[in-house]
């Protein structure tokens, strides 16, 4: 009943102050001459474009476009906003779940699975937003196709705009993972790399697919990614996040495991454990350019050759 009253009283007030304000309000605007604006960029478009990146104008400004479409999309941003909140929150109170801090192996685990739930949550979204970038041009492809700029270029600046974009986040909610389960320097370094090669790969595969099969009648996003190249590209996304994590997970948790002092369940060589330590960041690495170039050289091939 305070709940109900309250409601009604705000009503009132609503009601009041609009009955007082609102006619004169809008006689006021609709007689008004709008003035003259100055035309400004947003300062995340001017820093992008004075970044000291070597890249060349026009791939900038396709990156600027691409930029303002995810800005102005609030079903693109909200949604980004949401999970990877939810996953700093998670995060952020590792500390106090029931975790035996005082197990290394145990807690080392635990930071890859947590590098692993980024990159699934990564894949999504690049399979939701990413994969669609082409095809949502549709009928407007023609446009891309007058451009005065070499159809590489444009899948290049969207490549880049994805895998940069989804860096900082994804390297943000790692190092965080890290720094609240108090790992060693090692399984930190390891965990940026993987990441770099997480945004890259993801990037890649997106962006590379959805040029290799777009679908120019649909203008719906989430039909696209719905698709037969939108399951593929989700499909591919999660063996590429599961291979890669095996390979930098499995050599650092026995290297891991064969250095810690104390341990008496097993008895591990520290030397060779550190050389499959590096043939596995060395086989993750290939696979992280295999899964970027591979992709985009497909894309762009089909995408040289796609009429408008």
């Amino acid at each position: 009943m305070v709940t109900i009253a309250n409601a009604l009283a705000l009503h009132q007030l609503a009601l009041f102050t609009a009955g007082r304000t609102f006619r004169a309000s809008y006689a006021a605007l609709a007689g008004e001459r709008s003035p003259q604006r100055k035309i400004r960029s947003a300062w995340i478009d001017r820093t992008l474009m004075s970044a000291p990146f070597p890249l060349s104008t026009r791939m900038r400004l396709l990156m600027v476009k691409d930029l303002r479409l995810f800005r102005r999309d609030p079903v693109q941003w909200s949604q980004f906003l949401i999970f990877f909140g939810l996953l700093a929150l998670y995060f952020l109170n590792t500390r106090q779940l029931s975790y035996d801090v005082n197990y290394a192996a145990w807690v080392n685990m635990i930071s890859f699975l947590n590098l692993a739930v980024v990159g699934l949550i990564l894949s999504t979204f690049t399979t939701r937003f990413i994969f669609p970038m082409i095809s949502l041009e549709g009928r407007r492809f023609w446009i891309l196709g007058r451009l005065p700029v070499e159809r590489s270029t444009i899948l290049w600046s969207k490549f880049l705009f994805a895998s940069l974009g989804s860096l900082i986040p994804c390297a943000a909610l790692v190092l965080l993972s890290d720094l609240m389960l108090r790992v060693s320097f090692l399984v930190v370094s390891v965990h940026l790399l993987a990441c770099v090669l997480l945004c890259s790969g993801l990037s890649g595969i997106a962006v590379g697919l959805g040029a290799k099969m777009p679908n120019l009648r649909d203008e719906s996003p989430a039909r696209i990614a719905a698709g037969f190249g939108g399951t593929l590209n989700l499909v591919l996304s999660a063996a590429y996040i599961v291979v890669l994590v095996v390979l930098t997970t499995v050599p650092c948790y026995f290297y891991l495991l064969a250095t810690t002092s104390g341990s008496t369940t097993v008895s591990l060589d520290p030397k060779r454990q550190l050389l499959w330590l590096l043939s596995g960041i060395g086989g993750s690495i290939t696979l992280g350019i295999a899964a970027t170039v591979i992709p985009l050289k497909m894309g762009i091939k089909a995408f040289r050759e796609m009429e408008y």
